[in-house]
C-alpha cells in the first residue's frame, strides 16, 4: 500500500512539472507585430542651471539639488516624481515628462571658507544655502525652458 501511495505521489509530482509549467511565449509575438510602442506622449523640461555671478571664486559655489514635484505642496513635502544628479560641469539639464503643471527647486551652496559666504549672502555662512522655486507647464511634444533665479 505504501509503495503505490509513493508511486502515485511521484506521478502527481512528475505530471505537475510538465504540465503546470506556463507554455513559452515567443517575445516578438509570433505574429511579426513588432515592439510594443508607448503610446504615452512626452514633454521635455529644460532647466538652465546657472550658478549667479559673484565675486567668489567658480568652484566655490556648487549646484546642489534639482528637483521636481507634480504640486507645490508636494514639493514642499519632499516628494519629488524626479530628482537630478547634478553636476558643476552641466548647464542644462533634459527631464523627460507627461504633459501637465510641475514645480522645480534648484540649490546651490557656498564652500568658500571665512566670511566670504556671509559677504555673497548665503544664508549661514559657509555652506549655507540658496534656492530658486519655480513652476513649469509640460506640453506633449515640446521642450519647455526655464532658468532658475536665485535670491541675492
Amino acid at each position: 500500500m505504501r509503495k503505490s501511495i509513493k508511486t502515485i505521489l511521484l506521478s502527481l509530482f512528475v505530471l505537475t512539472l510538465v504540465f503546470g509549467c506556463d507554455p513559452e511565449v515567443d517575445p516578438g509575438g509570433g505574429g511579426g507585430g513588432g515592439p510594443i510602442i508607448d503610446a504615452k506622449e512626452y514633454g521635455t523640461l529644460e532647466v538652465e542651471f546657472r550658478i549667479p555671478g559673484s565675486f567668489l571664486p567658480p568652484n566655490r559655489v556648487l549646484r546642489a539639488d534639482l528637483s521636481i514635484a507634480v504640486s507645490a505642496e508636494e514639493l514642499y513635502k519632499g516628494n519629488f516624481c524626479y530628482v537630478a544628479n547634478v553636476y558643476n560641469t552641466t548647464l542644462v539639464y533634459n527631464i523627460r515628462l507627461e504633459p501637465g503643471s510641475y514645480y522645480y527647486q534648484a540649490g546651490i551652496i557656498c564652500i568658500a571658507q571665512g566670511d566670504s559666504c556671509s559677504a555673497a549672502s548665503f544664508p549661514g555662512g559657509q555652506f549655507g544655502m540658496k534656492w530658486a522655486i519655480g513652476r513649469a507647464d509640460v506640453r506633449a511634444n515640446e521642450p519647455i525652458h526655464v532658468v532658475p533665479q536665485f535670491t541675492q
